[in-house]
């Protein structure tokens, strides 16, 4: 039993957020961008000029990499239409990194574009941009602004952007076990790290930390749990399509005993995860799934005293 509680207490660590939020479904931002995103990779792919400068606003500009501005929308066209004209077909993939509201009905959308034209070895051509989405009065959503801003693979860091929603101090109450723990940068921004106190209802606590970092040959976030008594967890993230994250953890305790799980973080409100345990075996034997909820701390509120 103390082996299973053990093993419970690691799998809250692992928890860690998934971002947005709204109640058991992608947040709505999210949602708007995908959707937006999805038609500009079939027209691209398509090469349908017209079809691109009709998700601009009339008054769009386009920034290319050079720093040249192409302003409104007949313009964004001929310009689409032109390097169609001289440029090889091939496919566009977009890798979304973040999506923020900066004011009523604008969000800004950071991301990677890869193109790779046909041909066989044709080399992938990758850019980072920004994009500005604007509400329109009809409810739908225009992109008022693209601005290309500089060619490569990304950083480590820019990678795990897409988990900052960890950042922060959570706390976890299951079973009596009580979990805190703690998210932020590594000092060289490359790794993020979680930190955490395991307390049990029969006075037992120890600790541990939680280290994420990216792994460029196989595209996906790997993480190690390392615990104060000598129990040792790896596991590797995967996105899944209704905004949640999935985690493939496995790992020994402290004597040796195996254990492994399927993890899965949805968010619940702004404020809170369900984090779901399946496929769950320690020591070869199957246990039951589980269910259980994830939430952040208020901020400390500092009380001056007056002395009188």
């Amino acid at each position: 039993m103390q082996r299973l509680i053990a093993f419970l207490a690691v799998s809250m660590l692992f928890w860690s957020t998934n971002a947005p939020a709204q109640t058991n479904t992608k947040p709505a931002l999210q949602v708007i961008a995908e959707q937006t995103a999805n038609h500009y990779i079939e027209a691209f792919n398509n090469r349908d000029a017209t079809a691109l400068a009709n998700l601009f606003t009339d008054e769009a500009e386009y920034v290319d990499i050079s720093g040249t501005i192409f302003h409104g929308r007949p313009v964004i066209e001929a310009e689409l239409a032109a390097n169609f004209a001289v440029t090889p077909p091939g496919e566009l993939m977009i890798e979304m990194v973040s999506i923020r509201q900066i004011a009523h009905g604008v969000m800004v959308e950071d991301g990677v574009a890869s193109f790779t034209p046909e041909g066989e070895g044709a080399a992938t051509i990758r850019t980072h941009y920004t994009t500005t989405h604007v509400k329109q009065n009809n409810g739908s959503w225009l992109m008022a602004s693209i601005r290309e801003l500089s060619s490569g693979t990304m950083s480590s860091h820019e990678q795990l952007k897409a988990l900052t929603w960890l950042l922060g101090d959570w706390h976890e109450d299951v079973r009596g076990v009580v979990t805190q723990s703690t998210w932020d940068w590594s000092e060289d921004q490359n790794f993020l790290v979680g930190t955490f106190t395991v307390e049990q209802s029969d006075d037992v606590s120890w600790t541990g930390t939680h280290r994420i970092a990216w792994d460029a040959e196989r595209n996906q976030f790997h993480s190690w749990v390392f615990e104060s008594h000598g129990g040792t967890t790896e596991g590797w993230w995967q996105p899944n399509p209704d905004g949640s994250w999935s985690v493939n953890m496995s790992g020994l305790d402290a004597n040796g005993v195996r254990r492994s799980a399927l993890l899965t973080y949805l968010a619940d409100g702004d404020d809170a995860i369900v984090v779901s345990e399946t496929q769950r075996l320690v020591n070869g034997v199957s246990l039951p799934s589980t269910v259980h909820r994830v939430v952040r701390k208020p901020p400390t509120v500092e009380v001056e005293m007056n002395v009188n």
